[in-house]
Parts: structure tokens; sequence; C-alpha cells
């Protein structure tokens, strides 16, 4: 038996467990109570255009026939007083199963991919997760990627942290495990927002949130959010948001004040996730207004705890985060908007990728992990794609404004699309990134929605009484939707199998990225050194130099890729000269590139060239005296050089700082204490060499 067999082997019962405890615990508990004759103001989106006007106990008038040719009318989220109709558990148990099994095989081939991109910052590669549960109040104090680099950024994202101390805990860094959690995680924010689009739509079959929930699922523009163990934030934040509007919308319908009490938890561990999470505090009363008859004064009541929780969420940010002053510079290599010369032209390509978006989910293709400088090139409004983005901002716009008093379900979903983009455009405030896909994976919501409304509007669908049998022409057109974002979703999720996979791709996607090529380029180069053909070793060399080269190519002058080219010229062996001149072009770059100066002197060290690396090495130390690695090379230049007291001091300076280096750095301190005559530290290191893996 593979392990890949025993993780899907208990996958299963893991998964079937889930999903009971959570249907019998959500559907029960809090979707039973405001679905059962509770008298209450509901909404039916379409009730005056999309469902047919039958008699009923509180409209039993006379119908006027309809003409022969009806034009059909915009889908409105009109208002009305009325009985909810019974819509208990058993109403739609089969769909949450349905749901759920669907979104979890679909996806099961994920749980055997590696980690990929930037899982490793967030995992293995994490100090403070690498702790464990050990210390968890630290990741209350530092922005997500401090463990890592050692300085604050905008993302300030605990509970996933948190999620993943607690997965090594338990399990330890494997991918098998992240991946399965990220599954589990995503199939119960299926079921819950079913949940909130049932009471939502409560007043219609549950065919309506069952179409909506199988578009957004299956959308292939989420691929990356499921496929990377990373976007575990994007799950979270998305899954206790749709709680935490569920929640509110039972304080609208049954007036009880734990309700309130219980979204505003729920909602600060939304925050926790991720800081978008607080664009809730907008749609949530947004929604209710929408949906629910009701007062002002109670929308307000509603909203409030967020409003609470949302200045705790800011203190906590002003104090752990920022408190110390660190401002990270967004430079273009990260966000390709920096290079803007004047805010017309950082608008109009900000619109344009805002129309890539919205291209990318009517038809999600191609999809690309990286969208970094140069792929979308700088553009102004005399470009007609950025006229024609700025016509699509403002049409929408003044569509979603126009129909905002009729409460349109299309004006709706704009509005919420919008909500949940806007911090991620950077039209309000810059980010660390140009575009990503996972930007949009709450949003696409909002699409679906509208999606699934106008294809029902256009099929003259009502949208009260769709069943099977009849119903047939939705069911068939949103079965073909699915099987194609199905076929979609699994091409595209084999591309996240592992970093060598995503790179090789992303060239494909991306061929005009600079950091698709340079991490190809890493990937060919870690590659390099483990490999012993001599013929594969030389294509994977030349193939990282190509990808180096074009990456520079694309944007000038980066130390980081001079300095990757200088590693895939040390790996290949034989071509110091090379080495050297990529190193130190790398200098000239960046001349206070640490790990440059200390691979220039490990090349001079290498060559026999010991004056010019004690020359360099001894800069390096003075700079950074916890450099133990340059204090390594520093101590070998000066024993090669038959400086042998110097040698053992900077030896001894560097084991003090880490007392368990590599052996060949013991065997080389038992070499120089056997050279002063040392015989007992000889002893001691050479005993201790042997040891050593």
């Amino acid at each position: 038996m593979t392990a890949a067999y025993w993780v899907i082997y208990y996958a299963r019962y893991a998964a079937r467990f889930g999903l009971y405890f959570f249907y019998f615990y959500f559907a029960n508990i809090i979707a039973a109570p405001a679905c059962c004759g509770s008298g209450i103001a509901v909404v039916s989106p379409t009730i005056h255009n999309m469902a047919k006007n039958k008699r009923t106990p509180e409209n039993n008038s006379p119908q006027p026939k309809p003409s022969a040719q009806p034009r059909p009318a915009p889908a409105t989220a009109a208002t009305v007083a009325a009985t909810p109709a019974g819509t208990g558990i058993m109403d739609y148990k089969w769909f949450l199963l349905a749901l759920v099994l669907i979104g979890f095989v679909i996806n099961l081939p994920t749980l055997n991919y590696q980690y990929t991109l930037d899982d490793p910052f967030f995992t293995k590669d994490n100090p403070l997760v690498k702790e464990g549960t050990a210390n968890l109040m630290e990741f209350f104090k530092h922005a997500a990627y401090y463990g890592v680099f050692k300085y604050h950024d905008a993302s300030y994202r605990p509970l996933m942290l948190i999620s993943f101390a607690i997965e090594n805990q338990f399990f330890g860094f494997d991918p098998k495990i992240g991946h399965l959690v990220n599954l589990i995680v995503f199939c119960i924010q299926i079921v819950v927002l079913f949940l909130v689009l049932r009471r939502v739509f409560h007043k219609m079959s549950p065919w309506v949130p069952f179409f909506i929930m199988l578009l957004f699922e299956l959308h292939p523009i989420h691929t990356e959010v499921v496929a990377s163990i990373k976007s575990r934030d994007e799950l979270l934040s998305l899954l206790l948001s749709g709680l935490t509007m569920l929640l509110s919308f039972k304080y609208i319908d049954t007036d009880k004040n734990k309700y309130l009490v219980f979204s505003a938890i729920v909602f600060f561990f939304a925050l926790m996730s991720k800081e978008t999470s607080i664009c809730f505090v907008g749609i949530v009363p947004m929604s209710i207004y929408f949906f629910r008859d009701v007062s002002l004064k109670k929308i307000a009541i509603t909203v409030a705890p967020y409003l609470v929780i949302s200045a705790i969420y800011m203190g906590m940010r002003a104090a752990f985060i920022e408190s110390d002053g660190e401002k990270v510079r967004i430079l273009v290599n990260n966000n390709a908007l920096m290079a803007a010369a004047n805010y017309g032209e950082k608008l109009a390509t900000a619109l344009f990728i805002q129309l890539k978006y919205v291209q990318l989910l009517v038809f999600p293709h191609p999809l690309s992990y990286d969208y970094s400088y140069n792929q979308i090139p700088i553009i102004d409004f005399t470009n007609p794609k950025g006229l024609l983005s700025l016509l699509m901002f403002i049409g929408l716009s003044a569509f979603a404004l126009i129909k905002l008093p009729k409460r349109s379900i299309y004006s709706y979903s704009i509005l919420f699309y919008f909500a949940l983009v806007v911090l991620t455009s950077n039209l309000l405030v810059d980010i660390g990134a140009t575009m990503a896909e996972r930007f949009v994976y709450s949003a696409s919501l909002g699409f679906c929605i509208a999606l699934v409304f106008g294809v029902l509007q256009l099929l003259k669908v009502d949208t009260a009484d769709i069943t099977l049998a009849n119903a047939k022409a939705p069911i068939a057109v949103f079965a073909i939707i699915a099987v194609l974002y199905s076929v979609k979703t699994i091409a595209r999720n084999d591309a996240w199998s592992s970093n060598l996979s995503l790179y090789e791709t992303g060239i494909e996607t991306a061929p005009n990225s600079w950091r698709a090529h340079n991490l190809l380029g890493v990937e060919y180069t870690k590659m390099i050194s483990g490999e012993k053909d001599p013929k594969v070793k030389y294509d994977l060399f030349r193939k990282s130099v190509y990808h180096f080269d074009r990456s520079l190519e694309i944007l000038p002058g980066s130390p980081e890729v001079m300095l990757l080219k200088g590693y895939a010229y040390d790996f290949m062996g034989g071509l110091d000269d090379s080495a050297v001149l990529a190193y130190a072009a790398t200098l000239k770059m960046d001349t206070n590139n640490q790990k440059a100066a200390n691979n220039l002197g490990a090349v001079y060290l290498r060559q026999g060239k010991f004056a010019e690396a004690i020359g360099i090495l001894s800069r390096v130390v003075a700079k950074d005296p916890t450099y133990t690695e340059g204090m390594v090379n520093l101590a070998a230049s000066y024993g090669n050089s038959g400086n042998f007291k110097e040698s053992i001091s900077y030896y001894e300076k560097a084991y003090k700082i880490n007392p368990n280096p590599p052996r060949n750095v013991l065997q080389s301190m038992c070499n120089v204490y056997r050279f002063l005559g040392d015989s007992v530290n000889s002893q001691k290191f050479g005993a201790l060499a042997a040891k050593a893996q």
C-alpha cells in the first residue's frame, strides 16, 4: 500500500465525518430556525419578473393573462412580506451532499501535490511555525512573512499561521496533510455558502443556490486557492466571512441578540485569517438592504458589532505590525504598476487588470500563477485597452447605482464583486502584487450569482418552482458549464503538482514575466547539483542560464537574478571565471549583497587567490559578525594561506554561534588545531567530524 492510498482511504472517512457534522450542525442549528414558517420578512429576487405569478393565500385575485410575446424584465431583489415556504434540512440534504462530493472529487489529485511557490514560507521554512503550538501568541505580534524575512509587511494573518503550527504539531510538515486540510476547509466553505444563499433566497427553489455554488466551486480561476497550501488564508477568510453573514441574517430573521455576539466573534476570526474580510462590514448591511425589508436602524444594529471588531483589529495591526515603523517599499519587480510614469497610466493599467479579471471569469483561459513585470505592460487611456476598461468600469458602476433603488439582483452582484476586489485592485492602496487569480476568489461569488440569474431569466424559469421534472433546460445548461469548468479545473490543477510543473507552465502563460523566467531558472539550477548524467546536467545548466538572461532582459539590473545566475555557474563546475563575473556584477548592482560577496570570496578561495578571498570576506564578516558562512570561508582562506592562528580564531567564532556545523567544517578545525600542535582539540573535533553527517 502506498502512502497516497492510505491518505485517500482515510480522507473518505474524514470527509464523511465533516459532511455529517456540518450537515447536522449548520443546517439544523443555524439554518432551520429562519427557514420554518417564522413569519419574517423575506425576499424573492425575481418574484415580479422571473417567477410565474401564481395564486397564493396572500394573492388570491385573478391574474391578467400575459401577452403573446412577453418581454423579460430585469431580475430584481425586491423584498416582500410573506411567510417563507418550508425549507427544512430534508429539503436540501442531497444538494449539500452533491456539492461536497463534487468539490472533493474534482480536487482530490491535490492530495499528492508538493509544497509549491510560497508554501514553504508559511510552513517548513517558517521558524515560528516550526515551534508548533509552543508559542501561539507570537503569531499575533508579527506580519505573515515576518518569520522568514524578518520584516513587517501589510499581511496580518495570524489564524492561517496558527493552523499551520497546529498541523505541524500533530503531523509534522507533510504537504499531503496540508492539501487535505485545505480541501476539507474548501468543502466546509461550500456548505456554509450554500446555507447563506439558501437563507437569502429562501423564497426560491434550493436549485438556485445549488446552481450558484456548483459554478463557484468548479470555476477554474479558483485552482490557485485550492491547490496552493498557502492560500488557506483565502479559504478561511471566505468561510468565516460567510458564517458571519449567516449569523447576521439569523439575527435579522429571529431578533435573538445572541446571534449578534456570535457574528462578532466569527468576524474577528475572519479578520485574523485575511485582512480583506473587512469588506464584509459593507457587504452584510448591503445584503440585508437588498434581501430583507427591515428598518435602517435594525441594519445599523446588525453591523455595529462589525465596526467594534474592526476597530479592535486595526488597533492590533497598529500595535504589532506597524509599531516598529517598518515600511516595505513596493518595488516594480513585485508590482508592475510602480513603473507607471504618472497617475493616469497607473489608473488605466489598474482598470485594465480589472478587465482581465472579468475576462478570466467569463472565459478562464489562459490561467497563470504569475503576472509580474512585464507580463502586463503599462498603458494609458489613449490605448484602446485602457479606454475599454474605463468604459466597463463606468458602465457597470452606473448600472449598479441606477438599479440600486429597485434592488436588482444584478446591481447586488456588481456591488458585491466590487466590494471584494477594491482592496487588491491597486486603486485605493498599493499592494505587493500586480495581479493574482486568488484576488478574485471571494468576489467571483458575485459573478456566479449574476450568471445563474441571467441564465434563468433568459430561459424564463420560475425560480420558486425548479424541479428535475420541469426545469430540464436550466439543469442541462448548468451541467454543460459545470463539465467544461471541471475539465479545465482538473487540467489546471495538475500544473500545481510541483514547482517544476508550475514554473514550466508559467513560461507558457506568462512569457513576458521576469519572475516566471527567474523561478524556472532557479528550479533548473537546483536540479544541476543533484544530477549525475553530464549531458542532462549541462542541459539543465543551459536552460537555467537562458531563463536568467531572459529575466534580466525583461527587468534589467536585478541583483537577485544575477546572483542566482552565479549559482548556476557554481553548481555546474569548471566555470569559476563566469561565476566571478556574475557575483561581481551582483555587487555592482547591490553593494550590500552579503551572499554575493561571500560567494565571490568562496570562488577566489577555490581558485587559490587567498589574498583576494581574505580581502572580500573580511568585509563580509565586518558588516555582519553573526554571518557564520562568511566566517568559515574566511577561516579557510587564512588556513590555506598558512595563517593558522587567524584561521582558528574565525572557526571558533563561527562554532560558538553554530555548535552544529557541517562535517567539513569540523574536519577543517581538526586539521588547523593539528597544525597548531593542539592535539587535544584536534582529536576532539576529529571525533565530532566522524560522528557528523
